[in-house]
């Protein structure tokens, strides 16, 4: 962590001087952000039997992080209650290309690529040096995911080879965090924050009959961000 802590001091060092500024208005800034995003999938075991403790698990399963760069923007108005406290809310989107893949069954392949976050939350900070903040923020994330499977890798290089299984998805869940905010000049400001974002758990069909398996896949994601702004 010394190197989030080393660019938030170098954020306060670059400070202009303290003076009494009003951080109520509107605000918009963009955003680059170190990402983790964690994939974790599961499978019936087809041949499961709970009175056989030989039938293996009921389901198996599997996990996958992937590290990766992402962009976007977020618009946002605050308002400044007395001198001691912040309240805002914000909109933003993301684009990211983090990609988590594992294993369930042996020669099996499963993928989870994040595509787009949409949020929407609050924020609540604590004013600091005239022009700062330290802040926690929260809210709802729709996120945009590209899932694949495929039941047997082995066979990809065949003339005919098995079924595979795509699907784009749409999920939402809630993120939570918060970051240090500096004042650069009047209008200008920097900022570090931390997000972790949880995107729930989706469903997906592997075949029209109902006695089809269905994979489940759940996946969220750390983020360190670093922030340029302007407030108007």
């Amino acid at each position: 962590m010394k190197y989030p802590v080393s660019i938030a001091a170098a954020l306060a060092a670059t400070a202009v001087p303290a003076y009494a500024q009003d951080l109520s208005g509107f605000r918009v800034e963009g955003r680059a952000a170190w990402e983790q995003s964690g994939a974790d999938a599961a499978i019936p075991n087809p041949d499961f039997d709970e009175d056989d403790d030989d039938s293996g698990p009921e389901f198996f399963t599997g996990s996958d992080k992937d590290d990766a760069i992402a962009y976007g923007v977020e618009f946002g108005y605050d308002v400044q209650v007395g001198s001691a406290l912040v309240l805002g809310a914000y909109a933003g989107a993301e684009l990211s290309d983090s990609r988590a893949c594992t294993e369930l069954i042996e020669d099996d392949f499963v993928c989870s690529e994040l595509r787009r976050t949409f949020t929407v939350g609050a924020r609540a900070g604590i004013p600091f040096g005239g022009s700062s903040m330290i802040y926690a923020k929260g809210g709802y994330s729709h996120g945009r995911f590209a899932v694949a499977y495929d039941p047997d890798v082995t066979d990809n290089d065949d003339e005919d080879p098995g079924e595979t299984f795509a699907f784009t998805r749409s999920r939402g869940g809630f993120h939570a965090g918060g970051g240090v905010e500096v004042g650069l000049t009047r209008v200008l400001y920097g900022k570090l924050e931390y997000l972790y974002t949880d995107y729930g758990r989706g469903s997906f069909d592997l075949g029209d009959d109902a006695t089809d398996p269905v994979l489940e896949a759940k996946s969220d994601r750390h983020m360190v961000a670093l922030g340029v702004g302007l407030r108007f």
